[in-house]
């Protein structure tokens, strides 16, 4: 006899709930606000929500929901009961199942925050399961129970203002903000950061300045008595409206749990040298800024309370010379003066020890914010180096006896001199001993306007969130930069067409890019269905594959970034929109030429990581001398971005085979996902080509030099797919900035691609009349290219130790695993991007290869970092290395023992006896 199946739930029409906990909680604006929302996503199913005073005297099967914030004896009685350890840290919560209070109620769902932002996650995540899964709160769900604590402790998102034209009409909706804040509180995010003044580069000698809407936004929010600052083009009525916006927002942002954080990044431009400004600053200048300033900030920081914190730009391209702490000391007056915590976030270019005493002698909490990964997004690893263009002469003795400013007068004296190193990662600022935080930015300089989402690189990112105790990060969205520089068009910020989607509200494109991100940024191993409730419900049973295709296409941007940089700066490199670099000639100044070494050609380029992985020309002289290939090949990666293309159009196409069709959302995402995977196969044949042109140009071996055509029009037919893609969906100019590289679209990038494979077939034309070499070896090691299949990643067995003692010699030991005795290397430094890694040959001995460290070198006041290098015939393979979805540290690091950071921080696998 067959089973019954079960009996379904009753879905009830009516919850009831009650708020016990900490005095006043259910008067608080962010209960009633969390409570709200809940009841509001429970109507669009047909559930009310109602308080239990409207609960029937007879007891009966009706749902009930406690809302508990912060511990007391009875939500600690009823945890107890249900076995359930309530988590303390700020922003933790729980959902589980408990006693019921009184007879014929034999359970009752209880929602518990450590404090009230966890109760506000604990409150959103019932309304979004209700939203995208329809599913009504149930003791069944959450048994066992939904227990989570954050991992990054900053969570922030940066809303930028580049244009009026683009950027007035999101600033001023309302109701848009509202919907805004909730998906940022939704998705746990804990910050917002408004963002002002970073639309341009440079602020001297500003002919090319058009558009200061905020650029220097203190006079477009305030007037201030006793500064006679005028403002052409606007109006008392203009001003006190923004200033209201402004209070209305932060107002908004703290009645959902957010941080409300003020992003000036302007202090200062030549006011009397803009002739093509649409609004003239008078009444400033050298005499009066810094009080000008400082009285600004301190009037805004009074009219709008909620403001919690300040982002500040402290090098050169905010207008005030480095070197110059008379003006800060007078800024941070009005810090001092705001009679609240305004915690400080000081943008890392340029900055010195002075300027952090300054900053920290207001006694307000300092953090200092370096860029993740150069002004782009790459792996989620912090790079293990920095280029060699980013290490002045003589640093480390910069940073050890001082800082020589004379020796670098000027403007820039840090962030092109002394301190150059701090450009683009974190430099010296992970001392162990250090009185400020630090929180990441991640630069808006590689995914801009395409759809994004992968869980394993996001939840990697909240891994690394706490680098060597870092606070967290903040993630500049991807519009951020649109209409930058004067670039401005009315319509729809997304680049669509408008009959593609006529929304205007632009986030929304980005909501499971927003989701991804904050959710893993809280917990990097979030819930697989907190992603998969949001995809089934807009793709149905096409969701799962949905998801799958665009986190393998959302792989490819980030590696090709951090693997290939022929400019740190997102001002001329734009990888998801690529200006194409000649393989075969010299480029000029802009928008590469002007940061390389020469001669600058694609296959010269190397990484923002240059420690780990080889350019095409570094690899083709290892080949050509018969020299070890000792980093990251080019066609390793290469090799990845094929399997990561080929990866997404699989799931994309058994996605589309589950659609029915019109469906406009996924239309969108195959066609996004089709361009990123286009862009991977493009990239990997062209490394590939660059690597046989090098090789060409140094043995004069014309079967090199034919593969490489072969290639190059490979990576050709694969950017034509990405060109075709594009037309229907996207607008013909998609403007990031006024140069070619930084608009456009996909398809006019064609031709400059087109005229570099003409220019290398005629220049192979030329070498093949003038009778090129065609050698047995010239064929094998075209051949070996061609064949290229190492993945450069070695299993070993290795126990990190739990830390170290600064001074004393430390031993580090490892065993390949299933390989023979061979070359092993340990490759260790200081996590300080100032200093050069050094390089150790380990040993055999008793069963393991050793290596020790000084302790003279461990003396350092900074954690240590390192990796294995193991020889295997020319080729070396690495542990860690990175492994498939490319999310993992590819180096260990430990910290001192007497330090707050005394633990091992890696992959959790690479602790273990074995190693992947």
């Amino acid at each position: 006899m067959e089973p019954r199946p079960p009996t379904p739930a009753k879905t009830p029409t009516q919850i009831y709930f009650r708020v016990i906990g900490a005095a006043g909680a259910p008067g608080l604006p962010q209960v009633e606000w969390a409570i709200a929302e809940l009841e509001s996503r429970l109507g669009e199913i047909s559930v009310g929500l109602l308080p239990c005073a409207a609960l029937p005297s007879e007891g009966g099967d009706e749902t009930l929901v406690t809302f508990a914030l912060g511990s007391s004896r009875e939500i600690e009685r009823i945890a107890r009961l249900a076995e359930v350890e309530l988590p303390a840290a700020p922003e933790s919560f729980a959902i589980f199942a408990g006693p019921g209070p009184g007879a014929g109620r034999t359970a009752e769902l209880y929602v518990y925050g450590a404090d009230v932002r966890g109760l506000i996650y604990a409150a959103t995540e019932l309304a979004d399961r209700a939203r995208f899964a329809r599913a009504v709160p149930s003791v069944l769900d959450f048994s066992p129970p939904l227990v989570a604590a954050p991992t990054a402790k900053v969570r922030s998102i940066s809303r930028c203002f580049q244009s009026d034209v683009e950027d007035l009409p999101w600033f001023h909706d309302r109701e848009g903000w509202k919907e805004y804040l909730t998906l940022l509180a939704t998705h746990r995010f804990n910050r917002i950061s408004l963002t002002l003044g970073m639309q341009y580069n440079y602020p001297y000698g500003n002919d090319f300045i058009s558009d200061v809407y905020f650029y220097l936004a203190y006079p477009f929010l305030v007037s201030v008595p006793g500064h006679e600052v005028e403002v052409s083009n606007l109006s008392d009525e203009e001003r006190r409206r923004n200033l209201e916006t402004l209070k209305f927002v932060a107002r908004e942002a703290e009645r959902r749990g957010l941080e409300f954080q003020l992003a000036l990044w302007t202090q200062s431009y030549d006011f009397d040298d803009c002739p093509n400004a649409n609004h003239r600053i008078s009444g400033l200048g050298p005499a009066n800024i810094a009080g000008y300033c400082r009285d600004a900030l301190a009037r805004i920081l009074a009219e709008v309370p909620e403001i919690s914190g300040l982002t500040l730009r402290v090098h050169v391209e905010c207008g005030i010379p480095e070197g110059d702490y008379a003006f800060w000391e007078t800024y941070f007056e009005a810090v001092r003066g705001a009679g609240r915590t305004i915690r400080l976030d000081l943008h890392a270019k340029g900055i010195d020890e002075k300027l952090i005493d300054l900053a920290l002698a207001t006694g307000m909490p300092v953090s200092i914010s370096p860029k993740y990964t150069s002004e782009h997004m790459g792996l989620p690893y912090h790079q293990a180096s920095i280029r060699p263009l980013e290490l002045p002469e003589n640093h480390l003795a910069t940073f050890y006896s001082g800082r020589d400013a004379a020796k670098h007068a000027g403007k820039w004296q840090f962030s092109e001199g002394t301190r150059k190193f701090m450009r683009y990662s974190y430099g010296d600022l992970l001392r162990e001993d250090r009185p400020y935080d630090i929180v990441c930015r991640i630069w808006p300089g590689t995914v801009r306007i395409l759809l994004w989402g992968d869980p394993a690189l996001a939840g990697g990112y909240g891994r690394n969130s706490t680098f060597c105790g870092a606070k967290g990060v903040e993630l500049c969205e991807p519009l951020s930069f649109k209409g930058r520089m004067g670039t401005g068009i009315r319509g729809n910020r997304t680049g669509y067409r408008s009959e593609v989607s006529p929304d205007a509200r632009d986030w929304r494109k980005f909501a499971y890019t927003y989701r991804v991100w904050g959710r893993s940024l809280y917990d990097p191993e979030a819930d697989p269905q907190d992603f998969r409730r949001y995809l089934d419900r807009r793709f149905g049973e096409a969701g799962a594959n949905c998801g799958r295709a665009l986190a393998s296409a959302s792989r490819i941007l980030p590696l090709i970034t951090l693997a290939h940089t022929p400019t740190a700066s997102n001002n001329s490199y734009w990888p998801e929109m690529y200006e194409n670099m000649s393989v075969v000639r010299e480029a000029p100044p802009l928008p590469y030429g002007y940061e390389l070494f020469k001669p600058a050609r694609f296959g010269t380029v190397g990484s923002c990581d240059p420690q780990l992985f080889l350019s095409p020309s570094e690899l083709a002289a290892c080949l050509h001398q018969g020299a070890a290939v000792r980093r990251l090949s080019p066609l390793t990666w290469a090799n990845w971005l094929d399997g990561l293309a080929a990866a997404s159009a699989v799931e994309l196409a058994r996605a589309g085979s589950r659609i029915e069709e019109p469906h406009s959302a996924f239309r969108r995402l195959s066609v996004d996902v089709t361009i990123l995977g286009a862009i991977g196969r493009f990239f990997a044949e062209k490394v590939r080509a660059a690597v046989l042109w090098e090789l060409y140009l140094l043995s004069g071996e014309a079967r090199a030099a034919e593969a490489a055509v072969a290639r190059y029009r490979r990576a050709r037919d694969a950017w034509a797919v990405a060109a075709e893609a594009c037309r229907d969906l996207y607008l013909p100019d998609i403007t990031y900035g006024p140069h070619s590289w930084l608009r456009g679209r996909w398809d006019d990038r064609l031709p400059a691609i087109d005229r570099d494979v003409s220019d290398m077939a005629d220049l192979v034309e030329e070498a093949r009349a003038g009778g090129a070499r065609d050698t047995a070896l010239g064929r094998s090691q075209v051949e070996q290219i061609e064949r290229w299949s190492r993945s450069q990643r070695q299993s070993c067995r290795h126990v990190a130790p739990a830390g170290f003692d600064h001074g004393s010699d430390l031993a580090l030991s490892c065993v390949p695993v299933g390989a023979s005795r061979r070359g092993v290397f340990l490759h260790y430094r200081h996590v300080n991007q100032s200093e050069p890694w050094q390089c150790a040959e380990m040993t055999w001995s008793n069963g393991a290869y050793e290596a020790g460290i000084p302790g003279s070198y461990t003396g350092a006041p900074f954690p240590f970092q390192y990796y294995f290098e193991i020889a295997d015939g020319t080729c070396s393979n690495f542990c860690p290395g990175l492994e498939d979805d490319l999310s993992n540290v590819p180096y260990f690091v430990l910290f001192g023992a007497d330090t707050c950071f005394n633990k091992v921080e890696s992959e959790p696998t690479h602790n273990e006896e074995k190693v992947q």
